[in-house]
């Protein structure tokens, strides 16, 4: 945009925002718009925001998000299982724009500054859309996908080095028929050795979860968004031309008993996003337990506080229902908004209350509401 006329383009601004991390993820930050650390951003990887957060960044001129009260209670959760895992996954769920893939990408962040091992997928969905190579495992019924397991394990490299280098592996692992690291070798030398080998990349993974998932010294945050996607049929076929359920394929294969509960953690928390933006992936099973909150009227202040309609015991996982925002979270959202430019006229209390209302409180709505125009 260099060279864009001036009277009509003008650069992003770009406001001094507080970096949202371990030492600033706190109450007296509630309702503030907060940037994602970049060294978390650079560990995923360029580019891999989940949704349309990608998008919302580049508006911002920057990678911020909304620190909420929702957000503040999640991370308080996080911090309890740090100290003692529970036996059951969670998975955040609620409607599409209720920012589920917001509070995901918060709580890796902030765990990836607390030394935590961070296991993040932005998009399972890229698992199963047949959009990467995958291949069919010899002796097996089983599909690979060593590319993309490469990649999840360079991004847990650069993210948690830290915290994989505290990790003894504790035993011998034997990988391949000439490759093996001793029991003094660290998580940090695993990863190494598959983002070295990636036709090891499985069965690193595979280890590495092992060997995580039983540790106490470091704790640990498997973190998937899309997290429906575990249980869909995919994109890909087999040999015969049959459909393939995803879990022939060993990606998933290896996340599946975490949030089935048949493999659970030492320390931390597995922790998934529901995905409702591509029903293809989306069993109608598990939709039709999940049965996403409606977006309840906002006047109704009795019917907005029971947002279950589900007994929780019909899934494998906890369910954390995420409903709508308040009148003073779209107040704060409004007024970034017009610090990046997003919206020119000055932010009043009518507009910031009748913007809420018009979305029902719903954040992807209300940023859809005020960026029609674009």
């Amino acid at each position: 945009m260099s060279s864009a006329n001036p009277l009509y383009y003008a650069a992003v601004p770009k406001p001094q925002l507080v970096t949202l991390d371990a030492k600033t993820a706190k109450e007296s930050h509630i309702d503030t718009v907060m940037e994602i650390d970049g060294r978390f951003l650079d560990g995923i990887g360029s580019g891999c925001y989940p949704g349309y957060l990608g998008n919302d960044f580049k508006l911002f001129g920057k990678p911020a998000l909304l620190y909420r009260k929702f957000t503040q209670d999640l991370l308080d959760q996080m911090a309890k299982h740090a100290k003692q895992a529970p036996k059951r996954a969670s998975v955040l769920n609620g409607r599409n724009g209720a920012g589920k893939s917001a509070e995901l990408l918060k709580a890796a962040s902030v765990a990836a500054s607390s030394g935590h091992i961070v296991i993040y997928a932005h998009s399972a969905i890229t698992w199963v859309n047949s959009s990467r190579p995958y291949a069919p495992q010899s002796s097996s019924d089983m599909f690979t996908q060593p590319e993309l397991t490469t990649e999840l394990l360079r991004s847990v490299s650069l993210v948690s080095g830290n915290a994989l280098a505290r990790v003894p592996l504790g035993k011998e692992i034997a990988l391949g028929k000439k490759k093996s690291l001793d029991a003094t070798k660290t998580l940090a030398d695993l990863v190494n050795l598959g983002l070295q080998t990636p036709s090891l990349a499985h069965s690193v993974l595979e280890n590495l979860l092992e060997v995580a998932s039983t540790q106490t010294k470091v704790p640990v945050l498997l973190a998937i968004d899309d997290v429906n996607s575990l249980w869909c049929n995919t994109l890909y076929r087999d040999q015969s031309d049959n459909i393939l359920p995803a879990n022939r394929l060993r990606l998933i294969s290896t996340m599946l008993p975490f949030f089935e509960g048949k493999q659970t953690l030492a320390r931390g928390w597995v922790l998934g996003a529901a995905s409702y933006s591509d029903l293809r992936f989306m069993p109608k099973d598990l939709n039709k337990r999940l049965n996403p909150p409606a977006m309840i009227p906002l006047a109704n202040a009795e019917l907005s506080k029971d947002l279950v309609a589900f007994p929780p015991t019909e899934l494998p996982f906890d369910v954390i229902p995420m409903g709508t925002i308040s009148a003073i979270e779209t107040w704060a959202l409004m007024h970034f908004y017009h610090k990046t430019n997003v919206i020119a006229s000055p932010i009043t209390k009518a507009l910031a209350g009748k913007r809420w209302l018009a979305a029902s409180g719903n954040p992807r709505r209300i940023f859809a509401g005020v960026t029609s125009y674009f």
